[in-house]
Parts: structure tokens; sequence; C-alpha cells
């Protein structure tokens, strides 16, 4: 394909419009739309970790198996995008050359670099043989001149005056269309993102609403008060590959509501923990319950989260009751 064919194109005359002020409208509007949806999709996943439907960590826990399933998908996303801004700007490039040339009489083609989203490095390749080609059509196009004056068909203030006007008639239409180019480029790439965002956010909300029909363990502790409150859990790592244990816990408060919620003192052996297939292994948890933040004889409740790789997922709703110590019954 060469430049000429390109530009004889019908219709591309018409693809810029006359105002770039309207992409750059549309730029605003959308960042702001994709904004206000992300806030709203963040807000409500905060609500779910304040509810214990997810843990703390969870956008960390989750990102890595989120990237493994869309991350191919929309790099190649960004790929095409990257490779259509540099093909654009490689035509308007091709097109004001065109033009130069078309002024001096000049018929050299130059063909126009083609992008290879399975091999790029070639695209780099090609763009360098093109640009030294409109290099060599420019210098031709210097020399003609000189020529000119060098045999007295033209003055050098005609040559001066011709280049100057032209350039004038060109430059202002060649920054209108870099700019259309570039508001186009981050509109597209702002599309891109929020779909991202959103995806990703609609996930976090779809693993909550599914961990709503997950069994919950219900695990009731009791102690002195100024005492500790002990109990313990046997976790089995049901998936087909080995996995580390984490263990995630929500603040403490009481049943009632009443109150302001607190973070407990907690204890968990083992401290690290990694389970193969199959394999399983005993948990044992105390909780410190000073008198300061446990009345006696009034539940609490509060959430523990066993996780790992896949699947594996134990979701604790632990209920606490601080007793009366032995040395204030009456």
């Amino acid at each position: 394909m060469t430049a000429q064919n390109v530009w004889a194109q019908p219709g591309f005359e018409q693809s810029t419009p006359s105002d770039w002020s309207a992409s750059y409208a549309k730029f605003l509007t959308g960042s702001g739309t994709h904004a206000a949806k992300t806030l709203k999709l963040y807000q409500e996943i905060l609500e779910y970790v304040a509810r214990g439907q997810l843990a703390a960590t969870v956008f960390q826990e989750y990102y890595p198996r989120f990237a493994q399933t869309h991350g191919t998908r929309y790099t190649e996303r960004l790929n095409e995008l990257a490779a259509g801004f540099l093909r654009d700007l490689v035509e308007l490039s091709a097109r004001e050359s065109e033009k130069s040339a078309g002024a001096e009489n000049l018929d050299v083609e130059v063909a126009l670099p083609v992008f290879d989203s399975a091999n790029p490095a070639r695209w780099f390749e090609q763009y360098a043989e093109f640009a030294g080609q409109l290099n060599a059509r420019a210098l031709k196009a210097y020399r003609r001149q000189l020529d000119q004056v060098a045999n007295g068909e033209a003055s050098p203030e005609e040559v001066q005056q011709k280049v100057s006007s032209q350039m004038s008639r060109q430059l202002p239409d060649t920054l209108q269309r870099v700019g259309h180019l570039y508001l186009d480029m981050m509109n597209q790439l702002n599309d891109i993102r929020a779909n991202y965002e959103e995806e990703y956010f609609l996930g976090l909300v779809a693993l909550a609403k599914g961990r709503e029909k997950d069994p919950i363990v219900l695990v009731a502790l009791s102690g002195p008060q100024g005492g500790v409150a002990c109990a313990s859990l046997t976790v089995a790592n049901t998936t087909a590959e080995r996995t580390p244990v984490r263990y995630t816990g929500t603040e403490i408060r009481r049943l009632d509501g009443v109150g302001a919620a607190f973070p407990p003192k907690i204890v968990i052996q083992p401290e690290t923990l990694e389970l193969g297939p199959g394999e399983e292994a005993t948990l044992s948890f105390s909780i410190q319950l000073d008198a300061d933040r446990y009345e006696t004889d009034t539940p609490y409740m509060g959430f523990l989260y066993i996780t790992g790789d896949g699947d594996l997922r134990v979701e604790m709703q632990l209920r606490i009751v601080a007793t009366p110590s032995a040395g204030k019954e009456i």
C-alpha cells in the first residue's frame, strides 16, 4: 500500500471533526462517568468487607486470579490501541510528505509500515525504513529547490515564500489532526481502563454474593473476664494443588450492636501453615478477654476467615462470652 493510495480513500478527510473541543469534552465526560461508577462499586465492596462477607485482604488475594484470567485479553486491547495510534501518526506523516512531494512534482511513492501484533518489533524496523524514505524524498525536494535557485529559475526569496506559504497552510491542520488522534486514543484508553476496573469489581461482588450461600461455621468461645477463650478447628485442603493457609479476622463488637467495634487480641497456632492436596491440620486459636473490652455475660461477635489458593475457604462466626472471673463471684 502506498501513501498516495491511503489518502485517496474516500471519507478520510471527513473522519476528523472540525472542532477538537468536542473530543476533549467527550474525554472529560467519560472520565467523570467512569470515576463515579468505579467509586460506587468500590464502596459496595467495602460494605461487603465491613459485613464480614469479604476479607479485608480480598483485593490483593483476588487480583492475581483476575489478572491470570483476563490479563491477556486486556493486553491485546492495549496493543491494538497503541498500534492504531502509531499507524494513524504514520499515515498523517505520509500525508504531509505526499503534499510536499506533490508541490515539487515528485512521483516517489513510500510504502507504509504494517503493524503485526504477532511481531511488533518488525513494525519498528519498517518504520525506520519508512522514515528514511521520507527523509530521502524531502532531501530530493530541497535539492530541486536549490537547483532552481542555482539555475536562475527562482530567487531565494521566492523559494522561501513558497515554503513559508506551504507550511502556514499545512501546519494548523496537522496540529489539529494530531490533537484529535491523541484525544481519541485517550478516550479509548479510558474505556479500556473503565472496563477493566468494572469487571474486576463486579468479580468481587459476585464472589461476595456467592459466599452468602456458603455454610458458616459457628464457634462458641467463653472464658473468664481477663482470661483467655480457646477453640480448635480442623481444616483440609480439598483442592488438587498445594496451598498456603492464611488467616484474616474482622473486628469484634457486641451482638446487640451497642458500642464501638474493636480489633481482637487473637493468637493462632500454627502461625504459618501449608497443606498439600488432601492434607489436613488442626488449628488452635485463643482470644484475650480484657475487662475493658468484654462485659461479662454479654455476647460478642466477629468473623475469622481461613483461606488458601483456589476454593479453600472456611468462614467462622465467633460468638464470644466473658464469664465472671472467680475473684468477682459473690
